[in-house]
């Protein structure tokens, strides 16, 4: 990282004389590189991931970064100002501190939040708020991190000011995706804007296995020619009527998408199972093609739900096909029941922090295996997850990570 430290930004004006810049964090990192010392963090406080532009104000960012600034100094902790909206601290803590640390953070920000922009906690994405880095075993994650603060800084200074502020979605995005669907027809959307990322099984003395295939429509490359300039966080609303287009858009362009019989996923809204859509799926998807497909449902979805969702669950399962519950944080794994909701896979994501959450969840994950439900650790970024995952018994693993195992596995 020593390299690209010249050419980068300037701390945000909210706490100038706090707070150090993105170019000293970059050296401190790589001092620690260099002399690593055990117990320390990084932590990110995001702004721009957890906030709509619309909200990030100059006012409320002062406010954020003061406020990081004097919980940071009360752990003597360095506190780093990495770009416009966004924090890093650089702190010596035990975990049980650390955990101490975070949460004060998080209560911090959002009563900020709620104090500029009251009623704001659906717009939210508190997940995204506050991720902290154990650096002796999260280095690598914690130093890309860094670097892509480093490129967003550059490319700031090389690209002229007054760039577009981003809008937010409209019903015209929504029906331009739908139109670019009926123009290209299944095959050229498909290339287009389809891809696909495999689950792995991983048992000890066996060669990693791609054992299912998920297909999604991916939001970045359709963003490039068809919405480039919209916000799409603080959507609300609309942003579940975009999801519900591309539900459609799967189910119609399955069959050509997906052309064995092998195991394979897609990502549906349980109201997109009452669709015509859903029903013409059903009706051109030989039954024994369809035994081999999982539908899977956010946990937060089925709940919001959960009257239609049983109904959709009885229609799913009287055609063969299988349920998985997506998007579990760790911290969520027990809360819902899913062996009663009929689930064959619960897909949990791997975050930072997730090994000491997990480890105080492994009883629930215990409970999902014995009523074979298979969890699965998805977004998996480096192999510790493996690690954690197989002392709990879990052998199923997704996300870049894996991508590059499974690249790498000999024919």
């Amino acid at each position: 990282m020593s390299d690209t430290h010249a050419s980068l930004g300037q701390p945000a004006p909210a706490v100038q004389g706090k707070a150090k810049d993105l170019r000293a964090l970059v050296q401190d990192m790589g001092h620690w590189r260099h002399a690593p010392e055990s117990g320390v963090n990084l932590i990110i406080v995001s702004v721009t991931a957890a906030l709509p532009e619309t909200k990030r104000t100059p006012e409320l960012v002062v406010q954020i970064g003061e406020g990081v600034a004097n919980i940071a100094a009360k752990r003597h902790g360095t506190v780093y100002a990495v770009s416009t909206c966004d924090f890093a601290i650089m702190v010596k803590l035990t975990e049980a501190l650390l955990v101490g640390l975070v949460r004060d953070l998080k209560v911090d920000m959002l009563r900020t939040i709620e104090r500029n922009f009251p009623g704001s906690f659906g717009s939210i994405d508190q997940s995204r708020l506050v991720l902290s880095y154990d650096l002796v075993n999260n280095y690598r994650s914690a130093a890309d991190r860094v670097a892509k603060y480093a490129e967003i800084a550059q490319r700031a200074v090389a690209e002229p000011e007054g760039d577009k502020q981003l809008r937010p979605l409209t019903t015209a995005d929504i029906k331009n995706v739908m139109r670019a669907y009926e123009k290209f027809g299944n095959e050229k959307f498909i290339k287009a804007f389809v891809r696909s990322q495999d689950v792995m099984l991983n048992i000890a003395g066996k060669p990693p296995e791609g054992v299912m295939t998920e297909y999604f429509i991916s939001m970045d490359l359709l963003r490039k020619p068809l919405f480039v300039d919209v916000e799409m966080r603080g959507s609300g609303r609309l942003f579940n009527e975009f999801t519900l287009v591309l539900d459609q858009i799967l189910l119609q362009a399955f069959n050509e998408m997906h052309t064995t019989e092998a195991r394979c996923s897609i990502n549906l809204n349980v109201e997109s199972v009452f669709t015509e859509a859903f029903e013409g799926f059903v009706e051109a998807t030989p039954a024994s093609k369809l035994a081999q497909v999982v539908f899977e449902f956010r946990q937060s979805n089925i709940v919001e739900n959960f009257d239609e969702f049983q109904v959709a669950r009885g229609l799913i399962k009287s055609k063969g096909a299988h349920i998985a519950v997506d998007q579990i944080f760790p911290q969520t794994v027990g809360l819902v029941d899913l062996d009663y909701i009929g689930a064959s896979i619960a897909k949990i994501h791997w975050r930072n922090g997730a090994e000491e959450i997990l480890k105080e969840r492994e009883r629930a994950i215990k409970y999902l295996i014995d009523c074979n439900v298979l969890p699965v650790l998805i977004r998996v970024d480096n192999e510790r997850a493996l690690e954690i995952g197989a002392s709990m018994g879990i052998n199923m693993f997704q996300g870049f990570y894996i991508d590059k195992l499974l690249e790498k596995k000999p024919e």
